[in-house]
């Protein structure tokens, strides 16, 4: 082989290997922005929500949050929904410790996804951490060892672990 060549090859493999590395460091991340908890069932007592059934969630989704009540009452909790639409993730948390909401329309947690480590939860919105909120990993390996595929995905749907990416306390 030519050294000239060994050298060009070389350095264009270096240079690709930066550029792969460093389009890796910008992701964008929705984690902090504000999004609504959901119930898995909707809650008739709350006004305008008399009749309403599951199948309307698209023109109530007023009938299936918690309400503002119910969270600030809460506040020693975590609260966690999967499903939120408005999170890229589909995951919507509400951090022990947060303050009161002031009315039912204010956005009741912000978007979160799962993590590793601190490093998966870097965010414009905020400073956020990554900590368990949902069982530990070792109960919820003992679940996905214990239930069917089926029960698992119908139950936890994709979580591979415990810990998500919550305001930092």
């Amino acid at each position: 082989m030519h050294p000239r060549l060994s050298t060009s090859i070389r350095c264009a493999l270096g240079g690709l290997a930066v550029l792969l590395l460093s389009a890796g460091s910008c992701v964008d991340t929705d984690i902090g922005a504000p999004c609504q908890l959901q119930k898995d069932r909707f809650d008739e007592s709350l006004p305008g929500c008399r009749g309403v059934s599951p199948d309307d969630i698209a023109q109530h989704p007023e009938c299936f949050h918690p309400t503002a009540g119910e969270l600030n009452q809460g506040k020693a909790k975590d609260y966690i929904s999967f499903g939120a639409a408005e999170c890229d993730n589909l995951t919507c948390v509400r951090s022990r410790g947060e303050p009161d909401l002031a009315s039912e329309t204010e956005p009741s947690g912000y978007c979160s996804g799962e993590c590793i480590n601190d490093q998966d939860c870097a965010s414009e919105n905020g400073k956020f951490s990554c900590r368990a909120l949902v069982f530990d990993d070792e109960f919820l390996h003992y679940l996905a060892d214990t239930l069917s595929p089926e029960e698992y995905n119908r139950y936890l749907g994709r979580l591979e672990n415990s810990k998500f990416c919550t305001r930092a306390q």
